[in-house]
This record gives C-alpha cells, structure tokens and sequence, in this order.
C-alpha cells in the first residue's frame, strides 16, 4: 500500500512539472525609444507598451527573471516583468557630478548592480572640470547606494557575471581580463589591445550580451583582427574562455548561441548561422531592414528574432533563415531580451 501511495505521489509531481514547463512561453522584451515593448513569440505581436521618457544602450536581467534592468547612461530603470510595468528609477547624474554607465550587469542574488563608470566632477562656479579615472561601482539596490569601486582602465564596457564564483567578474573592453570583487585584482584572460605583438591585437564592440535566465550561460561576441574574424566564448557557468576563428568575414555587432549549443547566429546588416564546431558559415540572409544590432533566440531554438536597429524586428526561422514577418515597434531601439515565463 505504502508502495503504491509512493508511486502516485511521484507521478503527480513529475506531471506537475511537466505542465509547468509546458505552460511556459517565450516574450521579446524589445526596448526602444522611450520604451519597452512585450512581444508575444506564439504570435509575434506587442502585447504591451512600457513607456518611460529615455534613451536606452543595454539592459540586464535578474537570475529569476523578474527584474529587467534598462542602462540610459545617466539613470538605470528596472521593469518588473512579472507585472510588465516600470518599477523603479535609479539616477546616477547630478548637475555637479555626471556619472555615464557603460556597462551593466546584476548579481546572481539580484541584490547588487555592476556598473563600469566614466565619471566627471565640477565645482559650482569654476570653469574647469575634473574627470576621474573610470570605475567599477558596486550598488546596492535596496540601500540605493554604492558599496563600493574600483579603478578600472577605461574603454571596459561589459561586466559578465559568473554563475557559480560571486567574488569574481569578467570584465569585457580592451581586454578580456577576471576581476576579484573582494581585491580589485585583474588577471588577464585574453588580450585584445595590450597583446605582445601589434598584430595580434584584436577588437570587438561588446554593448550587449545576448542571452535569458536559466540558458546555457554561455556568451559568445564577435570581434576581428589581422586575421579576419573570430569569435570569443566565456562559460558563465565555469569561468572559462575558448575562442573560434570564423572561416569566413562578416560584418557582425553581436552574437549568440543557440540552445542546443551547435550554431552561432550573428548579426548586422545580414544574419548569419555559423557552425560552433567549425566556424563555417551554413547560411546567411540579408536583413531587409537594415542594420540590426542584437539577436535574440526563443527557448526550443526554433525562432531567430533579429534586431531591432530601426522601428522593427525580424522573425526568421532558426533551420532555414527563412524570413517569417517583421514586427514593427513604435521607435528605434538597440536591443531585446527574451524571457520565458509561465
């Protein structure tokens, strides 16, 4: 009898599960002038219009995916996505001290933002400014406050969160280098300006890190150098780094990889499918909007959705790069992020 009550508990709960993965579906959040627009990826439509009055360079997403993080440079929003409404305003700018956010990105816990900072000060009356050296900020989200900073060489834009090491931080500029968040120590990961020989400097434009809470955790941007074009790899999960050298050149802002870890798909004035094993590139199509500049994938990897750049983005078909429609937005934008939520 014991044995029996035991099996249908287990059952229940496996089912319980299974419907609950099931139930989940995939939302672009597309953020735009003076916006965040909730795209629906069964039907490829808005669904909803966050408004705010901003200009926004690049986001980042709470580990549970609650909280959406919009960097305006000056000021930080965070949008609740479970609600999808503008939940709170962060300013960084005062009329004395202008503080311009280049990189973001939150810890694993969502009590802490990572902010990489050009900061200038000036004094009421005195026609001279003082530019302090750049910073790494750690804030505290519900003091509002900064806990502490570092200096950082300039030019660092994208600080990457480790998954399973919170006293460390990939830094991501004119170097890849690991940051120690107890230290302020900087290992080298990968050189890209300060490399022993001028040909092997490389450079890459890294604003975005494309990818959704709970995925492989796995980043991959493009950048070039005097052999062409590359594309370098940091495991959140682990820390570690891999690079792939492209077999062809293309033009590319961004990158991502898919979920089942076999293709990066990049994008600028075209999208491209390259092989993660080989660095062959398997397809490619034109972007009949244009420049776009991030790429974002829906969670089974079947749908490629590419932009936005203009008042738009493409949905094309992962397997074929089959065009499938275009989703016009109310104003030009920079980013996405997909979320999955029940």
């Amino acid at each position: 009898m014991k044995k029996t009550v035991l099996i249908l508990i287990t059952v229940c709960i496996l089912a319980f599960l299974s419907a609950s993965t099931a139930g989940a579906k995939d939302y672009i959040y597309a953020v735009v002038n003076n916006a965040v627009q909730v795209i629906d990826c069964d039907t490829d439509t808005v669904i909803k219009t966050i408004e705010f009055n901003d200009f926004i360079i690049n986001t980042a997403c709470s580990s549970d995916g609650k909280r959406l993080y919009l960097n305006a440079i000056h000021s930080i929003y965070a949008v609740d996505t479970v609600t999808n409404t503008l939940a709170e305003t962060y300013p960084f700018s005062t009329e004395l001290s202008k503080v311009s956010i280049f990189g973001m990105n939150i810890s694993n816990d969502g009590k802490q933002l990572f902010l990489c900072c050009s900061i200038v000060k000036k004094k009421q009356n005195i026609p001279r400014l003082n530019v302090l050296p750049d910073q790494l900020v750690v804030y505290d989200i519900e003091k509002k406050r900064m806990i502490k900073n570092y200096p950082i060489p300039t030019s660092y834009t994208q600080p990457v969160v480790l998954r399973n090491d919170p006293d460390h931080l990939v830094l991501v500029g004119q170097d890849i280098e690991r940051f120690s968040l107890k230290t302020g120590k900087r290992d080298m990961l990968m050189p890209f300006l300060n490399t022993k020989k001028p040909e092997d400097m490389k450079n890459c434009l890294a604003n975005w890190q494309p990818g959704s809470p709970g995925d492989h955790g796995i980043f991959v941007n493009p950048y070039y150098d005097a052999k062409g074009l590359g594309y370098f790899f940091i495991d959140k999960n682990s820390g570690e780094m891999d690079d792939l050298r492209g077999k062809n050149v293309w033009f590319a802002y961004s990158s991502m990889l898919s979920p089942d870890q076999k293709y990066i798909y990049a994008v600028m004035d075209e999208l491209i499918k390259v092989d993660r094993t080989t660095g062959e590139t398997l397809k490619m199509a034109h972007l009949e909007t244009g420049t776009n500049y991030t790429v974002a994938i829906t969670s089974d990897g079947k749908k490629i959705y590419a932009g936005p750049g203009g008042p738009d983005i493409s949905v094309f078909d992962a397997d074929s790069l089959e065009l499938l429609t275009i989703i016009p937005l109310m104003s030009d934008g920079v980013t996405t992020q997909m979320l999955s939520k029940q």
